[in-house]
């Protein structure tokens, strides 16, 4: 009766093993790796600083009036759950020129029932804007804080619409220094900023 040879059947047997034990690894780590997902995301308009753009005859339509500006942005963590998010800032420059951003934060996170906000203070900040000279006023900027739901590999999805997320608007007609009593009303706007959801991979 003829033998079979046991010793290569038993190596291809161990290296198919080997194999499909490397292959998994790999897959793992190529898993860990993967950047996280973003899975919602509200656009939020800030406006700041004092326009002093006051040559109307010149300009019949200009893009801003003149006038102080403030804004502050309202950020409530309305699930049940921990959010994990990340802020990132674009300041546009005016006309029709794509800007990306120029500030983005490292993740964070609110837990339950928490909230934050986000002031012009903090938006000169992040983008490097010095305090002006004492008694001057901060410089006119308008852009976007975005907010970036983040769900980490592996993590579930949050809830839809995890977050609110409302603007407090005021714009005061009078310019620093200015005697025009006609000019000094106030105007207040708070708006809400719905989620736009999506799936993309964090850059």
């Amino acid at each position: 009766m003829k033998r079979t040879n046991a010793v290569p059947v038993l190596f291809v047997m161990v290296a198919a093993v080997f194999l499909t034990i490397l292959s998994t690894s790999r897959a793992v780590q190529a898993q860990i790796n993967l950047p996280t997902n973003i899975t919602n995301t509200y656009a939020a308009k800030f406006i700041c600083g004092a326009h002093q753009n006051t040559n109307i005859s010149a300009n019949p339509y200009p893009d801003v009036q003149a006038g102080r500006y403030s804004t502050k942005v309202n950020v409530h963590n309305n699930t049940g759950v921990l959010i994990t998010l990340r802020k990132k800032i674009i300041q546009l420059k005016g006309g029709e020129t794509p800007t990306a951003p120029q500030w983005k934060s490292p993740s964070e996170s609110l837990k339950e029932d928490e909230a934050l906000e986000v002031v012009c203070h903090d938006i000169y900040g992040y983008l490097g804007i010095n305090p002006p000279p004492q008694g001057d006023p901060w410089r006119y900027i308008e852009g976007f804080v975005i907010f970036e739901v983040l769900r980490p590999f592996h993590h579930p999805l949050p809830p839809p619409d995890p977050l609110d997320v409302e603007g407090v608007y005021t714009y005061k007609g009078d310019l620093p220094g200015s005697t025009n009593a006609n000019a000094s009303g106030v105007s207040i706007n708070v708006v809400v900023f719905p989620a736009k959801s999506n799936g993309h991979v964090l850059h």
